[in-house]
């Protein structure tokens, strides 16, 4: 069996020998296995019959509470093996024999119940690179969920409600766990739904009041509260409504915050750098750790991450086909070159 080939082709195709792998695909491809690396919507994907789906079961389960069945995966695959990429719950890398490791989104650090990115040998590594630009080095954690609190404890002085936005699936679960302490707490039911999974997994998530915006947005207390809701403008409708009845503060989270501009994108009235990606110095050390021959590099700064890494004496390339431009995100969130 000769070595494995990487190429683009309705997701990241992986050809080793007889067998063909398509990783994250976006659309229909032949292929012996798929792999789904998590479930966040724009990984998401919908089978054909009797298509061999690889992804964890957590996976699986949170795909189906978003309306994705990905019928009946498997995590045990001869010569493919699945490691924790700790970018959500459920989330993983997977390593095809030792040639191909694919990352799937993946973090370096460890964040409240999620670990960092597991790593393995592997003469190819096929690897996201949203934050593959050296201004993107975050904070510790502990200092960021510090300054949040100490945010928090103030508007409580003030009397006033906060509500905290990230991402429905990832972020607030973290935001949940990180800042439990306050009552009351109050979920977004899209948050809710989510959070019920992560607690059927073990995930030690409080409890709180489940909040429907179609009817509960005039029957939230007067007082101070924590809120936590998907990211919203805070020029939307709902947002706009809890800020003006109940003088709510708006607390955007994202690895985007490292970039001045970004609460003023998103109307907040305060960002914080909280992400569930590597950072610039955490995927210098992923390809370290994986030590490949070949790195191909997908989303965000790819080009950019590849660049740097030819500096350092590693062959690298975008995969260019795969590849989504930096004008997918709202120019505010970009550095200024």
């Amino acid at each position: 069996m000769g070595g494995a080939s990487v190429t683009s082709n309705g997701g990241i195709q992986v050809d080793l020998g007889a067998t063909r792998y398509v990783l994250d695909p976006h659309s229909h491809v032949r292929a012996d296995y798929t792999f789904v690396s998590h479930a966040h919507i724009d990984h998401m994907h919908s089978p054909s019959k009797g298509e061999k789906v690889i992804a964890s079961v957590a996976t699986r389960e949170l795909a189906r509470a978003r309306g994705y069945d990905l019928g009946a995966t498997t995590e045990e695959v001869e010569g493919v093996e699945l490691l924790d990429s700790g970018h959500i719950l459920g989330s993983r890398a997977i390593r095809i024999a030792d040639e191909v490791y694919y990352t799937g989104d993946a973090s370096g650090r460890n964040r409240a119940f999620l670990g960092r990115c597991k790593t393995r040998r592997a003469r190819i590594l096929v690897m996201e690179t949203t934050y593959g630009s050296p201004e993107y080095v975050f904070p510790p954690t502990a200092k960021l969920v510090k300054d949040v609190n100490s945010l928090i404890a103030s508007a409580y002085d003030r009397g006033n409600p906060v509500v905290l936005m990230g991402y429905p699936l990832g972020k607030a679960q973290l935001l949940s766990y990180f800042f439990s302490s306050w009552e009351p707490m109050i979920y977004h039911e899209k948050v809710a739904a989510m959070n019920e999974v992560h607690v059927d997994h073990g995930v030690p998530l409080k409890a709180g009041k489940a909040f429907d915006p179609a009817k509960d947005v005039d029957r939230l207390p007067r007082g101070p509260w924590v809120m936590i809701t998907p990211m919203a403008s805070g020029r939307s409708r709902l947002m706009a409504h809890l800020k003006k009845e109940y003088g709510a503060i708006l607390v955007a989270f994202s690895g985007w915050a490292l970039g001045g501009g970004y609460k003023y994108t998103m109307g907040a009235d305060y960002s914080f750098p909280l992400s569930d990606h590597c950072d610039y110095e955490e995927l210098i050390s992923l390809v370290q750790a994986v030590s490949p021959e070949m790195v191909y590099t997908v989303h965000g700064f790819a080009a950019e991450f590849a660049r740097d890494l030819k500096r350092m004496g590693f062959s690298a390339r975008p995969l260019a086909a795969y590849q989504s431009s930096l004008s997918d995100y709202p120019s505010a969130q970009r550095p200024v070159k």
